[in-house]
């Protein structure tokens, strides 16, 4: 499998858990995110990438695949 920073459509570098910031891939923010009750931003790009966002929580990811489907 590739590196997980050469698939990762996150632009937020700043973050820590960004997997060109450390090496252990997505495992970080996936974490972090399962923890909060959201989806990673990968998932949003994936729907649009240029979309505006109001939160990551499931609900509002439904929401963001239903305007930008």
């Amino acid at each position: 499998m590739k590196n997980s920073n050469d698939f990762c459509t996150c632009k937020d570098t700043k973050c820590p858990l960004n997997p060109v910031n450390h090496e252990k891939g997505c495992s970080l923010c996936i974490n972090k995110c399962l923890k909060a009750g959201e989806i990673p931003s990968c998932f949003f790009n994936a729907v649009n990438e240029n979309g505006v966002r109001t939160g990551y929580t499931y609900k509002e990811f439904a929401e963001y695949v239903l305007k930008h489907s």
